[in-house]
């Protein structure tokens, strides 16, 4: 198939990520098919993150990630403490190998590209 489209009435519908905090929501909606001879997957997703004052552990990222803030406010702190207010139209890069969490004053919704497979998963 050559491309794939989603609706934004989709950012209604993000489930949440089993195994994550209640207020995390995360879902991959295109990924490259694993494949003999494949060796470099993309995978996009759709991130949306509730306030809330139980804020998860920094998580390492095994793979480089970049994303666009879609709606709402995101926070991004990394290991040394430096952290960037983003919003809506805002763009981020994470390095593989990096710790990062991610909060929010609101609410946030993002679109994320990592260099990754696709995980199964619905909308």
């Amino acid at each position: 198939m050559p491309f794939i489209t989603l609706s934004s009435s989709t950012l209604h519908r993000i489930p949440h990520l089993e195994g994550a905090p209640s207020y995390v929501h995360f879902v991959d909606v295109f990924g490259t098919p694993k494949a003999a001879g494949v060796q470099d997957p993309l995978t996009g997703s759709l991130f949306y993150i509730e306030k809330t004052e139980d804020h998860q552990e920094l998580r390492r990222y095994d793979y480089d990630e970049a994303g666009v803030i879609l709606k709402g406010t995101l926070v991004i702190e990394d290991e040394s403490g430096k952290t960037a207010t983003l919003e809506k139209g805002d763009t981020f890069f994470i390095e593989r190998g990096s710790r990062i969490r991610f909060t929010t004053p609101d609410f946030g919704i993002a679109f994320k590209g990592a260099s990754r497979w696709k995980r199964v998963s619905k909308l």
